[in-house]
C-alpha cells in the first residue's frame, strides 16, 4: 500500500526530530551555551573599552564615561552608537548567527553596497525633486474652463 506523501513527511520529520534528538540531546543546553558565549565575548568587548577609555582619561587629564552591557545592547537595539561599541557587538553577533556561513569581510561588503545604494537613492531623489520643481503645468489645467 502506497503512502501518501502528508504521511511520509510525516515520518520524514519523525526520523529527523529521532536524529536530532541523538545529536543534541540537550537543544535548550546548547543555546544557554551558546549565549553565555556570547555574553561573554561582549564583556570582554566591554572590559577591553573602559581600560581603553581609561587610560586615555589620565592621558587627557579628563576621565571618559565607562560604559556598560545594557548600553551596547541597546544601541544595538535602537542602531545607535552612543557606547562606541555598537559595530564591533554587532560583528560579534553578527559572527556567532552566521556560524561561519559568512566571513566579517562578507558581511562588511555588503554593509558597505546596502550603503552606497541608500546613497544613490538619496542622489537619485535630490535629482527627482530639482526635476519636479522645472515641471510645466499639463494643458488641461492652462485651458480656460468654459462656464457656459
Amino acid at each position: 500500500m502506497a503512502l501518501s506523501n502528508a504521511e511520509r513527511q510525516k515520518r520524514h520529520r519523525e526520523r529527523q526530530k529521532q536524529k536530532l534528538a541523538t545529536a543534541a540531546p540537550s537543544l535548550a543546553i546548547q543555546y544557554e551555551n551558546v549565549g553565555a558565549d556570547l555574553r561573554e565575548k561582549l564583556y570582554i568587548l566591554i572590559d577591553t573599552e573602559n581600560t581603553r577609555r581609561e587610560k586615555a582619561g589620565y592621558s587627557m587629564e579628563k576621565m571618559l564615561e565607562p560604559t556598560d552591557f545594557s548600553r551596547v545592547i541597546l544601541d544595538i537595539a535602537l542602531d545607535e552608537n552612543h557606547s562606541g561599541l555598537a559595530d564591533k557587538a554587532r560583528m560579534v553577533l553578527l559572527g556567532a548567527l552566521c556560524m561561519g556561513e559568512s566571513s566579517d569581510n562578507e558581511i562588511l561588503e555588503a554593509r558597505r553596497q546596502k550603503d552606497a545604494a541608500l546613497a544613490q537613492d538619496l542622489h537619485d531623489n535630490d535629482r527627482d525633486d530639482e526635476a519636479r520643481e522645472h515641471i510645466s503645468p499639463l494643458e488641461h489645467y492652462i485651458r480656460v474652463p468654459n462656464f457656459g
